[in-house]
């Protein structure tokens, strides 16, 4: 999901600088300081995925989801993931990654 949550910000990134914004400095920090993040996890989760010999070998975006087709220690797998899920948890890492605690029950982002 990382890629597609770089994906995401990129894509972001772009619309944002055409757009006439009142603080470009700080909506484009915001979004560096995401890249980072995500790219340090990504960095990890590929290292740690080497170590217990893990590969995707295939992903695929349909209309539903991400259909990714994975070999773990000489086993074919595939996997498949719904968009909302996608969303929901690109969201989560987002506010994780800026250092806010959304948990809150009442709705309130701490």
């Amino acid at each position: 999901m990382l890629p597609l949550l770089l994906d995401v910000m990129e894509k972001d990134q772009g619309i944002l600088s055409a757009a006439a914004l009142k603080m470009p400095v700080i909506t484009n920090t915001i979004i560096k300081r995401l890249q980072k993040a995500a790219l340090a996890d990504l960095s990890q989760v590929r290292q740690d995925m080497r170590q217990r010999g893990m590969k995707v070998y295939e992903e695929r975006k349909t209309r539903l989801g991400v259909e990714v087709e994975f070999l773990c220690r000489g086993y074919h797998h595939k996997l498949s993931v719904l968009w909302g899920l996608v969303e929901a948890e690109s969201e989560q890492r987002s506010y994780t990654y800026l250092g806010f605690d959304i948990s809150d029950k009442r709705g309130n982002i701490n």
